[in-house]
């Protein structure tokens, strides 16, 4: 029975909401303006730490299909929406049912708009959820999320005449899915597996997948990422894309709210040509630490200018920080990923 719950700001500004809660939850505060695809934004091992709140106003509309999700579990630790819309009947789950079964509160009737600009105008910043106002205890998210969603051990998808060696640090399952549906056999690495490890395997490629939190304290994975270039080819997205640029010598920075949604416009600067893209990321790379290094800016963003992908000059390394995958959102970035088979060809015939 949905009774009255708190959202507190760590700004001591205070959210009122209903719910059902059983314990206090605590995270990152972001915003997504998405106006579909919840369950996959609710999966997506990306959002693992934060709490979600949905700019679209009616969300559970159509419930929860499992067998099209982006993560083995719900990784963001709540959903906050103004108007939950469920209905009894359908094929699908009912969303509240699906979130209490993952042991995460679902809040609706917050006031997502003054939210949402508040977030905008502060930034993004810790919460808690709980049935009296209190202040979040955590001042900044942990530097386990990417051990946290990562494989532990090696997994083997599809089968085809090109290999794939997909870096899990919080890979979504579209991702997978939609190399697979290209005739690539991907194996699946753990975050921490040492480059010599997956070059040992014979891939054709590497790709380096999304993932959460701060790419700054990835040191290892930056590291194992340097010694792979020029080995193979080399495509990566989101986090991803900060590790290359890591591993080439460049820094990253946070954004103050982030790009979270499935219509942000990008350029690819080579072209002039225009995608809409889905994203979600705290971070980006700061293209004021690119001089010096070997990558140059691939894509950018039509609004804030912000790094959206980059090339390396020398070695066959591309990657983006916005989802090819989509799921939820548009496609028009798809042909990277055919883009990416196209060069692991061109490889392995040299």
């Amino acid at each position: 029975m949905k009774k009255r719950i708190y959202l507190t700001l760590s700004d001591g500004s205070i959210w009122p909401g209903n719910g059902d809660i059983e314990a206090p939850v605590e995270g990152e505060v972001v915003f997504t303006t998405a106006s579909c695809g919840y369950p996959q934004t609710l999966t997506d091992p990306s959002y693992n730490g934060q709490i979600i709140v949905f700019a679209f106003p009616p969300i559970g509309i159509y419930g929860v299909d499992k067998e099209n999700l982006e993560g083995r579990r719900v990784w963001a630790r709540a959903a906050l929406m103004t108007c939950l819309d469920e209905t009894e009947e359908g094929r699908f789950e009912n969303l509240s049912c699906w979130m209490a079964e993952n042991g995460r509160p679902l809040v609706s009737d917050i006031d997502t708009r003054q939210l949402i600009l508040k977030i905008r105008e502060c930034g993004s910043m810790m919460g808690r959820i709980d049935v009296e106002p209190h202040l979040p205890e955590i001042k900044e998210l942990p530097h386990t999320l990417v051990a946290e969603v990562s494989c532990s051990e090696r997994e083997i998808c599809g089968e085809g005449e090109l290999t794939v060696a997909l870096m899990d640090y919080g890979v979504k399952e579209n991702i997978v899915r939609g190399m697979v549906r290209r005739g690539c056999r991907v194996i699946r690495f753990p975050h921490n597996t040492a480059a010599a490890e997956v070059l040992a395997s014979g891939a054709d490629g590497i790709l380096l997948s999304n993932g959460p939190g701060d790419p700054a304290v990835l040191d290892f994975e930056a590291g194992e990422i340097a010694k792979m270039l020029g080995a193979k080819p080399i495509l990566g997205v989101c986090l991803g894309n900060q590790l290359l640029a890591r591993a080439c010598g460049a820094k990253t920075k946070k954004l103050p709210f982030g790009h979270r949604g499935a219509n942000q416009p990008v350029v690819e600067c080579a072209t002039g040509r225009g995608l809409l893209t889905s994203q979600n990321h705290q971070y980006a790379v700061d293209e004021d630490t690119l001089a010096g290094t070997d990558l140059e800016v691939a894509y950018s963003h039509l609004g804030d200018g912000t790094v959206e992908g980059l090339r390396h000059r020398r070695f066959d390394a591309l990657s983006v920080q916005f989802h090819p995958e989509a799921s939820p959102g548009p496609e028009d970035a798809s042909y990277i990923f055919d883009n990416f088979v196209i060069r692991m060809q061109a490889a392995k015939g040299r």
